[in-house]
């Protein structure tokens, strides 16, 4: 067997835009060539009658077998805002576009020589993140309170907000329909474009995520030509924050206390639908992949 192997590449450009900002682009590749995958052997050509007595290699049923014919292609556009520390705030901003395709067999689109290059199902091509640190205005050396008295300015001053925001696109899934319509005992196979579906008024909701007008089952007798990956789920929103502030106590010690506040404004970001066409359920949300509000304090003392 072939070794896997992947090759990485990139070319960056920084500039010093002020004296205190820094921006970054980059171009970022990645190819994954010879990679591991389990490709069918003993599936029969789409047809009546019985799956076993159809299958090319008797009198055994289905067989997989290793192979190292998987490959891979990323592409990335990477952009970096990076702010240093002034008037209390400092933080990067990131974005990242790229696309990330898969090629491999696809025993869903036609058995045993079924293969698709088609989107990675974790391909993301949306990547914002945002982070920053802010030192709250109050007490000595800040625009407020600079004259406060010891107990004043320990107890007001000093205090950081950071934030992270996090906003990704959903990754994608692909149709399927429920039966066997090839006859041929290959699972997950795929429906067929409609020609004349499509509805102009649909609206998407977590009860009808997908337009199932647009698909439809396939022929009898033969493997739907769906390409995978062709639909996609809601993208992912995270907003974490946080205070904290350490206090000076006697004897070099120093008493840290932290509130943390994960997905602070409770935001849903829902999981994939079911995607079988013609399920009762399709395009039905049952699940979230985000989970709610959670909120967490801290105190550390140092000596």
């Amino acid at each position: 067997m072939k070794v896997g192997y992947n090759e990485h590449y990139s070319l960056g450009v920084q500039q010093q835009l002020t004296s205190k900002d820094v921006f970054e682009v980059a171009y970022v590749g990645n190819h994954g060539v010879h990679l591991n995958g389990s490709n069918d052997l003993n599936d029969p050509a789409p047809g009546a009658g019985s799956i076993q007595g159809r299958r090319p290699y008797q009198p055994w049923g289905g067989i997989n077998y290793n192979t190292q014919d998987t490959s891979t292609n990323y592409n990335a556009l990477q952009a970096k805002l990076d702010h240093r520390f002034t008037h209390g705030l400092t933080g990067p901003v990131a974005y990242t576009y790229s696309k990330f395709f898969q090629f491999n067999q696809a025993p869903a689109l036609g058995g045993n020589t079924g293969y698709e290059y088609a989107l990675s199902s974790f391909d993301v091509p949306h990547n914002l993140a945002i982070s920053g640190n802010y030192a709250l205005p109050f007490g000595r050396g800040m625009k407020y309170m600079n004259h406060a008295n010891g107990f004043v300015n320990n107890t007001l001053g000093g205090w950081h907000l950071q934030t992270i925001i996090v906003l990704r696109s959903g990754t994608p899934f692909t149709p399927t329909i429920s039966g066997d319509r090839a006859n041929t005992g290959v699972g997950g196979q795929r429906p067929v474009l409609n020609p004349a579906g499509g509805d102009p008024n649909f609206v998407r909701s977590i009860n009808s995520w997908f337009d199932k007008t647009r698909y439809a089952v396939g022929p009898i007798y033969t493997y739907g030509n769906v390409r995978a990956n062709t639909l996609r789920t809601d993208m992912s929103r995270q907003y974490d924050a946080s205070i904290f502030k350490n206090f000076a106590l006697p004897g070099e010690s120093v008493l840290s206390f932290r509130a943390e506040f994960f997905n602070v404004s409770n935001t849903t970001s829902f999981g994939a639908p079911n995607s079988t066409i013609d399920a009762s359920a399709a395009g039905r949300i049952t699940s979230a992949t985000s989970a709610p509000r959670d909120i967490q304090f801290a105190l550390k003392y140092n000596f």
